[in-house]
């Protein structure tokens, strides 16, 4: 009978690795659960445990502040575009964003309506103008929309039933929802009023004399704080002829039961690349996408995202480093009692839910005063929403793991001899 020896040990120290198994971390989970210590230290150590709860919050804060801002910025930009009434929109080519102030000729409509399946074209125009009135203090810029009054291309809250009175010309009808610089306009004009408006110089230095006679709803963004809209007649008197033969988009209306992908297909083969026939859904994303990654909005508020998110992941970890290094002898008990690497974990991540939990809720408080504060200021439709609320959590739980899975380094260095040292 042969003698077998013990294997001699391993000159490197053995490392404590996980092995992962869903039965051991719902056993561990289920272990940590029936003994809240990472709360009940979290208690113990009060000092570190308010300073990591302010700075998470106030990192939630700012999750929270970036992503209105985002949301409140792409949705203005696109809220003439969600009221355009057609299945197609006639852009120029290369078509980015309405802002750049780009125009189609004219001359596409009528290919666009030679198309059999086309039963009505819209043109649209836009600009920037100063105008003024005895209730402001200055003059300031404005956007304005010109509109065919016997086919509009828009459908804004407050157009249908005003739309009469833009067949007189000099006749505009003011965005009851611009910012509060243009005065009481929107008042006045709303008690039945005519106000006369001064608008852009002529040729002679002299400005112009339009009269605003009713109010629409369309809403400022962060470049305009506000918008009128204006007859087609009124443009070319005021603003110059020329105005006409360069519209800024062209709706498109289709017949019932049309397949718009074919139809659109073949007009921009008829068109050539003089212009570009677009749906109502891409005519959005282009102006989103034109925002979000052509403009420094986008960039600014994906890194203030990101940093919230590293500031609230280095709070986090402050708390749970504090923990670990206070009661490290008693993690070594732990560990030489048999309680493996997935129970820590867990008992880690029980301190980091233990402070994200009240900062969410404080964070999402604070960020509803917030919001209703801004946008009482900038008009722009800052508002708490179910994707704001979704993407804070998540960030909340990427916080939470993404830290735990950091602190939980410092244990793999303890050992049960260190209790004898």
């Amino acid at each position: 009978m042969a003698l077998t020896l013990p294997a001699a040990p391993s000159p490197r120290p053995r490392r404590w690795r996980p092995s992962f198994s869903f039965a051991r971390l719902r056993a561990a989970a289920k272990t940590a659960a029936a003994m809240p210590l990472g709360s009940q230290q979290l208690r113990r150590q009060r000092t570190s445990t308010l300073l990591s709860l302010a700075g998470v919050t106030a990192s939630l804060l700012v999750v929270f502040a970036q992503l209105g801002i985002e949301r409140a910025v792409y949705d203005s930009a696109i809220r003439l575009h969600r009221s355009v009434l057609a299945d197609l929109v006639l852009v120029p080519p290369g078509f980015k964003s309405l802002q750049l102030h780009a125009d189609v000729p004219v001359a596409m409509t009528d290919i666009v309506a030679s198309n059999p399946a086309v039963t009505r074209t819209a043109p649209l125009w836009f600009g920037i103008m100063p105008i003024s009135h005895p209730g402001m203090p200055a003059s300031r810029q404005i956007a304005w929309y010109a509109i065919d009054v016997e086919r509009p291309a828009i459908g804004v809250p407050g157009l249908r039933d005003n739309l009469y009175k833009l067949r007189v010309t000099r006749r505009i009808l003011y965005d009851r929802d611009s910012r509060p610089y243009f005065g009481d306009l929107a008042e006045v004009v709303e008690r039945g009023e005519e106000v006369p408006v001064l608008g852009p110089p002529d040729f002679r230095q002299i400005l112009r004399e339009m009269f605003a006679v009713g109010t629409v709803a369309i809403g400022p963004n962060v470049v305009n704080d506000g918008a009128i809209v204006m007859s087609e007649g009124t443009m070319s008197e005021v603003l110059g002829s020329w105005y006409a033969d360069r519209p800024a988009f062209v709706a498109i209306q289709l017949k019932p039961g049309s397949d718009i992908v074919a139809t659109r297909d073949a007009l921009n083969k008829a068109l050539a690349g003089r212009g570009e026939v677009i749906t109502r859904a891409d005519f959005e994303a282009r102006e989103k996408n034109y925002w979000s990654r052509e403009t420094p909005v986008g960039y600014i508020t994906d890194l203030g995202f990101v940093m919230g998110l590293m500031i609230g992941m280095v709070f986090i970890y402050y708390a749970q480093y504090q923990i670990i290094r206070f009661y490290l002898p008693e993690y070594a008990i732990l560990k030489s009692l048999g309680y493996d690497w997935w129970f820590f974990l867990c008992m880690i991540g029980q301190i980091g839910a233990s402070i994200i939990t009240p900062a969410f809720l404080v964070a999402f408080t604070l960020a509803r005063i917030v919001y209703g504060v801004a946008e009482a200021t900038i008009h722009l439709g800052m508002t708490m929403g179910l994707r704001e609320m979704v993407v804070a959590l998540v960030a909340s739980v990427i916080m939470t793991a993404v830290s735990s899975m950091f602190a939980i380094r410092r244990l793999w260095k303890v050992d049960p001899i260190m209790l004898f040292e």
